[in-house]
């Protein structure tokens, strides 16, 4: 019988810093706070460079996105922007993608990522705006099957940031 270990302290190595090339995942009007602090905990779990929150509130009901994002929320570096910055906050030599369903969206599964991704996920509600969408490099979608057409936010963006990873590591 082998001897197993079920603690992912013991499995996991820990990274101070994200690589150079490391994702940026930018919430675009993200409304419930525990969306959020899923988001900043995803963000720490696979390495991202930063989140950036693009919002319009004034408070973002950071005791619950505190709750949800657990530790990262004090690690992970994370910050809060208006609409008007968000493109301000990318540095140059990243590719924007948005992972939007829309009219010419392509399948994650079909394309490269770019390496150096910043990634934009969208309201629960309506999504990314065109104008936005107008702005990627690159809108993705994640083909789904079943009778419920959508994912919640922050499932959608594990996939979508396992996919990366899967294809640059």
């Amino acid at each position: 019988m082998t001897d197993r270990t079920t603690q992912s302290k013991k499995l996991f190595i820990k990274n101070a810093e994200p690589d150079g090339n490391a994702p940026i995942i930018i919430a675009y009007q993200i409304k419930t706070p525990e969306n959020i602090g899923n988001i900043i905990r995803l963000a720490d779990n696979t390495g991202c460079k930063k989140v950036i929150i693009v919002t319009t509130e004034k408070d973002i009901r950071r005791s619950k996105v505190r709750k949800t994002a657990g530790l990262s929320f004090d690690s992970m570096n994370w910050e809060i922007c208006e609409i008007s910055e968000i493109f301000n906050k990318i540095p140059l030599d990243y590719k924007v993608v948005s992972l939007e369903t829309s009219s010419d969206s392509e399948n994650i599964f079909a394309v490269m990522l770019p390496e150096k991704m910043a990634i934009i996920v969208g309201n629960e509600i309506v999504g990314i705006d065109n104008q936005t969408l107008n702005k990627s490099d690159l809108i993705i979608h994640i083909p789904l099957h079943g009778h419920n057409t959508s994912m919640n936010v922050s499932h959608a963006l594990a996939v979508a940031l396992f996919e990366w990873y899967r294809q640059w590591h």
